[in-house]
Formats: C-alpha cells, sequence, structure tokens
C-alpha cells in the first residue's frame, strides 16, 4: 500500500515538473532556461477604456498589494488635482485597487466616508462611499483624497 502511494506520488510530482517546463532529473544549482519564451510575465491589466491613465505611479504588480483594513468612516473629500493642476473634475472611483472598472465618479470636493484603507508597495487606495448619494463608493488612489476640505 505504501509503495502504491510513493510511486502515485512521484508520478504527479514529474508531471507536474514537466508541466511547468522543468527537466525531471534537473538539480538544485542547475541552469535555469530565462529565454523571453519561458519566463513568467506578470498578467497585463486590462482596463476599460473609460479607466484615466494615473499621472503618478501605479502599483506594477496587483498579486504584490496589501490586505484592505477598516478605516473607521472618517471624513475625507475627494480632489481631483494632482500638483495643482485640475485633471478630474469628476473623480473615478474604482472596482478595486487593479482599476479594471469605474463604478462611479464624484465631482472634486466632494464629502466620503473612508470605509477601507490599502496599502500598496507604490501607491495606496482608501474605499470611499460618497455622502449624499447611496449608490456610489469605490476605491480611490490615495493623491485623489483629501483629509482637509477641499475649498
Amino acid at each position: 500500500m505504501l509503495s502504491r502511494r510513493l510511486i502515485a506520488g512521484s508520478i504527479a510530482i514529474v508531471m507536474v515538473a514537466v508541466a511547468c517546463g522543468a527537466e525531471p532529473d534537473a538539480g538544485v544549482g542547475d541552469a535555469v532556461d530565462t529565454s523571453p519564451e519561458l519566463v513568467e510575465q506578470v498578467p497585463v491589466l486590462v482596463r476599460d477604456p473609460d479607466v484615466i491613465v494615473l499621472p503618478f505611479a501605479d502599483n506594477p504588480d496587483p498579486d504584490q498589494c496589501g490586505i484592505p483594513v477598516k478605516f473607521g468612516g472618517a471624513q475625507a473629500w475627494l480632489t481631483g488635482r494632482w500638483q495643482g493642476e485640475m485633471l478630474q473634475p469628476d473623480v473615478q472611483l474604482y472596482d478595486s485597487h487593479q482599476r479594471l472598472h469605474v463604478t462611479g465618479t464624484a465631482p472634486h470636493g466632494a464629502e466620503v466616508d473612508v470605509v477601507l484603507y490599502q496599502e500598496n508597495p507604490v501607491l495606496d487606495f482608501y474605499m470611499v462611499d460618497v455622502v449624499g448619494r447611496p449608490h456610489v463608493s469605490g476605491w480611490v488612489p490615495a493623491p485623489f483624497l483629501s483629509f482637509e476640505p477641499i475649498g
């Protein structure tokens, strides 16, 4: 019985190794083929056409992003300004930190309740509910959120 399990397990390991492109007898320290065809690429995000390109650095690998944590309903305001220039008179809110889909918009200066915070390697995000608009919520990049009233 033990030998059947051992044989079945060994076959499974060899099948996984072959499926992943490794040679069954490859050892530690052996050269690894890093040709472009075999190097695993970070998945390219396919965003809806209405998702704007950000003027600041975005997270390069969405799999390396943090876990959202409760923020406690802090009061904040959306800002469509970046480095003194109005970029989004209507600030886009997104489905996630990956920004694949726009879930809604709210005008520059709109008051929001901050529900969640997500710390990421390059660009942090906040999940917000727009005050006075019960069905408008989504994730906003940190530069488009102010904890001081917008004048």
